[in-house]
């Protein structure tokens, strides 16, 4: 092929990959699992460092699953932390704890929670996963439409069908490949709901199951001591 129009198709994969990149943020900003990529928006206000970035005022990890640890690399940025993340991601728990062992009264490292996926927040989260999905196929599509007419007009040049058949292939390859990730992303996403989901039925269902268990040994223990009088 020639060289212009591999560097039409490449061009091409540059817009298919930022609309599938921007998706991924998107879907991290979602918020089921940890992941640290849903603080980069948050802003941190330091009266004398002003706007500050995230990661410019501490250290990120990844607890587990759902928590993320938030270490400050000054205890000053302890609640303008607390703040900026409020305002991104009013959903998540915040907690705000004492290292073990420290000599400092204001040290505090920040524990985040992400918040529990219920039967509302699941079906809200579903439709936020299809509608941001739908919304880049759409551009992706239109992407692909634009970038197939600029080929026809560049195969012209081509000599030989072969030519323009490989030219043609190469483009739908690449269209179609950009398709597939988008889907796994997507298919990803939507498993990672679906886990939180059961985990939180799970949970219900562990609490329900202690609860009872409480009631019945109170009631035994009430019918004990009913017994007791009725002896006496």
């Amino acid at each position: 092929m020639k060289i212009a129009i591999e560097s039409l198709i490449h061009e091409m994969e540059g817009q298919l990959g930022g609309y599938v990149t921007l998706l991924v943020y998107r879907y991290a900003n979602l918020c089921i699992k940890s992941q640290p990529m849903a603080l980069l928006s948050a802003l941190v206000m330091d009266e004398e460092m002003g706007e500050m970035k995230i990661e410019e005022t501490c250290a990120v990890s990844v607890t587990d699953d759902y928590h993320m640890t938030l270490m400050p690399y000054d205890p000053r940025f302890n609640f303008p932390l607390c703040k900026a993340i409020l305002e991104e991601h009013p959903e998540f728990k915040q907690e705000l704890v004492k290292p073990e062992g420290s000599d400092d009264e204001n040290e505090r490292y920040l524990i985040l929670t992400m918040p529990e996926v219920n039967k509302d927040r699941h079906d809200a989260l579903i439709d936020s996963v299809n509608v941001l999905y739908d919304g880049c196929k759409a551009k992706m599509d239109k992407t692909s439409a634009t970038y197939r007419a600029k080929l026809e007009k560049k195969i012209v040049t081509l000599p030989i069908d072969e030519e323009r058949d490989e030219a043609k292939a190469a483009l739908e390859k690449s269209v179609n490949s950009h398709m597939e990730i988008l889907d796994t992303v997507k298919a990803d996403k939507i498993k990672e709901i679906e886990e939180a989901y059961q985990r939180y039925l799970d949970e219900q269902k562990a609490k329900k199951s202690e609860a009872d268990e409480k009631a019945a040994a109170h009631g035994h223990k009430a019918g004990q001591q009913m017994r007791l009088n009725t002896d006496e």
